[in-house]
């Protein structure tokens, strides 16, 4: 008999009534050094060998009707420390259906920087994952995670 339980939340800084948890210290996402949702991941720090201005994200994930993930996002010039750099949220390129069939991936895609890129150029990087569910049993998965350097 195997049993399993995933260790998510939904936290919101107010609370509200749609499932949502305020925890006893609330520490948003974008803290530089913290975040106080239990389910996230961070990707080890990523150094370039030529300056970059943006990055391309695709990340194949399936995302239950009652869940959700954000990307968060540091890009540093070398003499710059990740700790003392907050997180930055970016947005999908488009909204994605959920799917109730784990089964099924969709490739979410993110420009970081945009079409015009970043206004400072940077040759490290590092990304966050933070999943949220308002239902253990239903938690967003990955199967894939691309980046691509865009330079000038």
């Amino acid at each position: 008999f195997w049993t399993v339980h995933n260790r998510i939340d939904h936290q919101t800084a107010n609370g509200d009534s749609n499932n949502r948890n305020n925890p006893i210290i609330y520490v948003p996402e974008g803290n530089a050094n913290d975040g106080s949702s239990i389910a996230k991941h961070i990707t080890r720090s990523v150094t370039l060998e030529n300056d970059a201005i943006g990055l391309k994200v695709i990340l194949a994930a399936n995302r239950p009707s009652v869940s959700n993930f954000e990307l968060y996002y540091k890009a540093l010039a070398e003499d710059k420390l990740f700790t003392d750099n907050p997180w930055i949220e970016i947005e999908p390129l488009t909204n994605l259906p959920t799917d109730e069939n784990p089964a099924v991936y969709r490739d979410y895609e993110y420009l970081i920087g945009g079409d015009d890129g970043l206004a400072e150029p940077f040759n490290k990087f590092q990304l966050k994952i933070v999943m949220k569910s308002s239902n253990n049993a239903y938690v967003p998965q990955f199967k894939d995670l691309r980046v691509i350097a865009l330079s000038v």
